[in-house]
C-alpha cells in the first residue's frame, strides 16, 4: 500500500512517515521544507505543485497534514489561511478522488465555541471565534462536497518533536526533568490523543471503509494543567511543578474556546473498539519516545 503525506515536515506530517511506515505502508512525503524520517520524498516549489504530486502516480491513500494551524498567523493573513484551510483542500480532494485515491483530510476542534460543558459529537452546530476555526470548518465542507468518500477528522494531538520544542509534551517533559516550574491553563479543557493513537485509529476507519465527518479524539477531555500533572505523575517527576493559570487571563489568546471535550461515540462504533484516553496516550509516547527520535534522525534531509 502506497500513501502520499502532504504537509510531510510539519508537526502532524513528520510522524505521519513513522506511524504509516511502522503499520506497513510505503510512505511518501510532500513538503517546500526540509523532511525528516521520510526515505521518499516530493519536493514542492510552492502550494501549485500539490496537485501534480497528488495525480502523478496512483497512490492508495492521499492524506492531507498541510494547514496553516497557529491561530495568530490565521488571523494576521485571513487571506492565506482560507487559501490552505479551506479552498485548496477541496481542490485537493477532488484529484485524489478522481485519480483513484483514498482522501483523508484533518481538522480542529477549534470548529467549535467551546462554550458547552457537554462533549460536542459531529451533529453538533460550528462557531468558532477564530479565522483557524471557521476556515478549517469551511475546508471540512469543501472536502466532503468534493469527494464524499473522503474521511474527515476533527483532531487534538500531542506528540514529539524533532527538535524538542514545538509540542506541549516537549514542554511538560523537558520542564519537569529540569525541575523547572511551569503553569498551565486549567480552563482549557480539550480531548488531546497521542499521534500514534491518533494514526493507528485513521487507518482503522479507513479498513472500515468509513467516509464522512469523524472526532479522532481522546475518550478522556483534560486541562492542559491536568495534562502537565498527568504527564509529572507518569514521568515520576514532582507534580508539584505545574502551577494552574488561567487562560481567561490571557487577552492574546481570547479567540480560543475554553471547553473543546469532544464525543468518540461514532468513531468508536465504525472501528470497534475503544478510544484510548489521554493518559494511556502519555504512557506510549513516553515508551516510544526513542524510536520516534531515531525515526526523524534518519531518511531524507533536504538543504541540511
Amino acid at each position: 500500500m502506497r500513501a502520499l503525506v502532504l504537509g510531510a515536515s510539519g508537526f502532524l506530517g513528520s510522524y505521519a512517515g513513522h506511524a504509516l511506515q511502522k503499520a506497513g505502508w510505503q510512505v511518501t512525503g510532500a513538503s517546500r521544507s526540509a523532511l525528516r524520517g521520510y526515505s521518499s520524498s516530493i519536493g514542492l516549489d510552492s502550494l501549485r505543485d500539490v496537485s501534480a504530486a497528488i495525480t502523478r502516480e496512483p497512490w492508495d491513500l492521499v492524506m492531507n497534514c498541510l494547514a496553516i494551524a497557529n491561530h495568530e498567523a490565521c488571523e494576521q493573513d485571513p487571506a492565506s489561511a482560507r487559501l490552505v484551510n479551506h479552498e485548496l483542500p477541496g481542490i485537493w480532494a477532488d484529484e485524489a478522488g478522481q485519480n483513484g485515491s483514498h482522501f483523508i483530510h484533518f481538522s480542529t476542534d477549534a470548529v467549535f465555541d467551546g462554550d458547552s460543558t457537554d462533549l460536542y459529537d459531529e451533529q453538533d452546530p460550528t462557531g468558532g471565534s477564530s479565522v483557524y476555526g471557521w476556515t478549517k470548518r469551511a475546508g471540512e465542507l469543501a472536502v466532503l462536497a468534493a469527494n464524499p468518500q473522503a474521511l474527515v477528522f476533527r483532531i487534538n494531538f500531542f506528540g514529539w518533536s524533532h527538535n524538542g520544542g514545538r509540542g506541549i509534551l516537549d514542554f511538560f517533559a523537558s520542564g519537569l526533568a529540569s525541575g523547572i516550574s511551569m503553569t498551565s491553563f486549567r480552563d482549557y479543557v480539550v480531548s488531546s490523543l497521542y499521534v500514534g493513537h491518533l494514526f493507528d485509529l485513521a487507518l482503522g476507519a479507513l479498513s472500515a471503509n468509513g467516509t464522512g465527518l469523524y472526532h479522532l479524539v481522546s475518550s478522556t477531555p483534560l486541562s492542559k494543567y491536568d495534562f502537565g500533572v498527568t504527564v509529572a505523575r507518569a514521568m515520576g517527576a514532582d507534580p508539584d511543578l505545574i502551577q494552574p493559570g488561567l487562560l481567561a487571563d490571557s487577552p492574546t489568546l481570547s479567540n480560543r474556546g475554553h471547553n473543546l471535550g469532544l464525543s468518540v461515540r461514532k468513531l468508536e462504533k465504525l472501528v470497534g473498539r475503544s478510544i484510548p484516553s489521554t493518559a494511556e496516550g502519555i504512557q506510549m509516547a513516553l515508551a516510544e519516545r526513542g524510536a520516534v527520535m531515531d525515526y526523524f534522525g534518519s531518511g531524507i534531509i533536504p538543504g541540511e
